[in-house]
């Protein structure tokens, strides 16, 4: 007996829809085997139904619509894959704007709960020395009680924001990861591929870095290379190029951190004779010397924002003027920038020009650091000691298992340029054939929750030294919350221990709260946060001190008022409170104030 045709229909139409949303629904090796499985349980189905139904159902039909489907699906996630990235990534955006105006809100609302807490304390030692008005100065401690736990509920509705805000943060990034994965067929061949071009890996989040490389590679987009220090971001870069239809064409690498501001349009697109003392003939820039080929700016999140405007202009007209030159160069290259910077987070906060970063962000990779690329460690240790003891003339040397062991329990900081520095120097001081653990001359891993390049600072003891405090606030982006949970104190501890950090920071810079700020800050990223911080501090220095007449009264007054700042830092508020007196007898005297 034959199937009506409705019902073969039907059953197509099933199978085609079942198809589809296997292949839209998930990725990897489940995506081919699932299709192959439908196909397979028709088949078996049409067996079945004429072995014990004498039923013929037709097989030409269900396997075409299931094919025309799984193309279809396939076609549709290839074109939709690229706008639904670019979607996720304006949401990380807003998202991450939206974290730097909870972040700045609770830097705010953090120093209002700080002075609040120092007025309640005033309040409680002026009651129990008072015997009248009493009464009066309970009512004031109540009202200061009351505002200090509002203040208190409210920093904490906005850090429960900032947490959730991250949250989504986090859930964006692992989206674009996942949409981006690598299918396992794939790892033997990338991995041959890898160490042609010197990269040696088996991780299979560099592999699928890789795979996007090759892709990109066949187009002139331009590429973004974001990563740790030491990461492989150049040798990326350069392979790349190898692959691109522009290998036969230079290959130019300009480190942008390197550059002084003063030569900047000198150096990346030249200079003509004459126009500027010391140009004693023609020369040609890094975008001309690249033309036809590549060029990889390096470190392009250390580029200052007023040059930055100059970039953009020639990444998206390609042409240029040297320094005097009347006529313009035209250029024809490839662009690839690389920076280990959150350039998301510093386009949020004013460092970066969205513009810029759209303009550079034609394809990104995001390259893993080595202490989430384990199984790589013992494959990079083997080889650089084989390089290492080759250039030494002592090839029969080799790695101890323990050595091995401890190099893959540790942190690497600096990850792969970290471990070279580590093996040659192990190689040029080993002793015998075998490079122990005790050649490798690593300090022993810290335990807990610690910021990186704090070990040094607490093998020493030093847990409680400013470094170690501001080591720790910068690990935790200033929640003071967080760094004080880490360094098991109280919150009003740690905000002390910066508050005098950040008025000795004042007087070094000579009142300059920016330059302070990022001094303290250590990356422009967090500045614009400590910066509020440093002002709010300033400021309530300022109200402390603005209604006395002369400097030495203040200075007592800020004793009383600071008495819990740390004794080594309250040099710095009388430094800054004389010099405050100074500047207005200063104003009074030239008639100014």
């Amino acid at each position: 007996r034959e199937t009506p045709l409705v019902l073969v229909v039907a059953g197509a139409l099933f199978l085609s829809i079942l198809a589809a949303w296997v292949l839209l629904s998930s990725s990897g090796w489940k995506t081919p085997l699932g299709v192959v499985g439908i196909m397979f349980a028709q088949v078996g189905l049409a067996v079945c139904a004429l072995s014990f139904a004498n039923l013929v159902i037709p097989l030409f039909t269900p396997v075409l619509s299931v094919a025309l489907a799984s193309a279809g699906a396939t076609l549709w996630v290839h074109l939709t894959a690229s706008s639904r990235i670019w979607t996720l990534e304006r949401a990380m955006l807003r998202v991450q704007q939206e974290l730097v105006v909870a972040r700045e809100t609770l830097a705010a609302e953090e120093s209002a709960v700080e002075d609040l807490e120092e007025d309640l304390e005033t309040a409680r030692a002026a009651l129990s020395r008072s015997e009248n008005k009493e009464a009066e100065l309970t009512r004031f401690a109540d009202e200061l009680r009351d505002e200090c736990g509002q203040a208190r509920a409210l920093a904490e509705a906005t850090r429960q924001r900032c947490q959730a805000l991250e949250r989504d943060l986090d859930g964006l990034r692992g989206v674009i990861g996942e949409s981006k994965g690598l299918a396992d067929r794939e790892q033997e061949r990338l991995r041959r591929e890898c160490e042609e071009r010197g990269i040696l890996t088996r991780d299979p989040k560099m592999l699928t870095m890789f795979r996007d490389l090759k892709k990109a590679a066949r187009s002139s987009m331009p590429v973004l290379i974001l990563g740790e220090p030491g990461t492989g971001k150049e040798l990326f870069a350069r392979a790349l190029h190898s692959l691109s239809a522009r290998a036969a064409r230079p290959f130019v690498a300009v480190n942008m951190a390197a550059i002084s501001p003063e030569l900047f349009e000198s150096e990346l697109f030249g200079h003509v004779k004459g126009s500027f003392t010391g140009a004693l003939a023609d020369r040609k820039g890094y975008f001309e010397l690249a033309d036809g080929g590549t060029i990889f700016l390096d470190e392009i999140g250390d580029l200052q924002y007023e040059h930055q405007g100059k970039l953009l202009r020639v990444l998206q007209e390609r042409t240029f003027y040297r320094v005097g030159a009347t006529k313009a160069t035209t250029v024809d290259l490839r662009v690839v920038a690389a920076t280990n910077r959150n350039l998301q987070r510093e386009v949020s906060e004013g460092w970066f020009r969205e513009d810029l970063y759209f303009r550079l962000k034609g394809v990104v990779l995001r390259l893993p650091p080595l202490r989430e690329r384990r199984p790589d460690i013992s494959l990079l240790a083997e080889r650089v000691v084989r390089d290492a003891a080759r250039e030494a003339e002592r090839e029969d040397l080799a790695l101890s298992r323990e050595a091995l062991a401890v190099l893959e329990r540790h942190a690497w900081r600096g990850n792969i340029r970290e471990l070279q520095q580590c093996l040659q120097q192990a190689v040029a001081l080993a002793e015998g054939m075998v490079i122990t653990k005790e050649d490798l001359r690593l300090l022993p891993p810290v335990q807990g929750d610690l910021p990186a390049g704090q070990e040094t600072v607490l093998s020493t003891g030093d847990l409680g030294g400013d470094q170690a405090v501001l080591t720790c606030l910068r690990h935790h982006e200033f929640d003071m919350q967080a760094a004080a949970r880490t360094l098991g104190w109280d919150r009003g501890t740690v905000t002390q221990r910066l508050k005098g950090m950040s008025f000795r920071a004042l007087v070094e810079a000579r009142g300059d709260q920016a330059r302070a700020a990022l001094t303290l800050a250590g990356d422009p990223a967090l500045a614009r946060r400590v910066e509020m911080k440093l002002q709010e501090y300033y400021h309530h220095l300022i109200k402390t001190i603005r209604t006395f007449q002369s400097a030495n009264p203040a200075v007592a007054a800020c004793r009383k008022r600071f008495k819990n700042l740390p004794d080594r830092h309250f040099r710095s508020v009388e430094v800054l409170v004389r010099q405050y007196f100074d500047q207005s007898a200063r104003y009074h005297s030239s008639g100014q104030l």
